[in-house]
């Protein structure tokens, strides 16, 4: 389960994804992109997140690779399996990402509900707008298919004290 722990930081799915995009790169080009990416980094903490993503085998460096001597400065970072991190990633979004978004989704909808449960007075038209907004993304396909059958029923029951209001 250890492995996992490699995926729990953004940057270093990120740093997979910028890899994927053009596979050989040097560490100040990794760390250019994800400045471009918004994660401003130093050398040194990107060259621990390239660490972690080594150890877990889906990138290797080639130390001046393209250097007629051998030199630090110019190692080359590229991906160790490149077709398998794609899966990886993929799997990730499908089967992590998107059921705990969706979850996220739904908790939030039902602290929403909660909250105007308990105001006794009629919903005024912006909390009628954000309910709305909250139900339909909770009823949108890309959300709706990870809940449970229980939340779903709850999302039927939010719905109909809606048109009841």
């Amino acid at each position: 389960m250890a492995l996992l722990g490699v995926f729990g930081s953004k940057v270093r799915v990120e740093i997979l994804e910028l890899l994927l995009e053009l596979e050989f790169r040097s560490l100040s080009e990794i760390a250019e992109g994800l400045e471009k990416r918004g994660w401003k980094m130093t050398l040194s903490g990107v060259l621990k997140h390239m660490k972690g993503l080594e150890k877990a085998g889906l990138v290797r460096h080639e130390p001046g690779i393209f250097a007629e001597k051998p030199d630090a400065r110019k190692t080359i970072y590229f991906l160790e399996g490149r077709e398998r991190v794609e899966k990886v990633l993929q799997k990730l979004k499908d089967d992590i990402v998107n059921p705990l978004r969706a979850g996220v989704i739904f908790c939030e909808t039902a602290d929403f509900v909660r909250r105007i449960q308990g105001v006794g007075r009629e919903l005024t038209g912006k909390e009628r707008r954000r309910l709305e907004s909250l139900l339909a993304e909770c009823e949108s396909e890309r959300v709706f298919r990870y809940l449970t059958e229980d939340e779903k029923k709850k999302l039927k029951l939010w719905r109909m004290m809606v048109s009841i209001m």
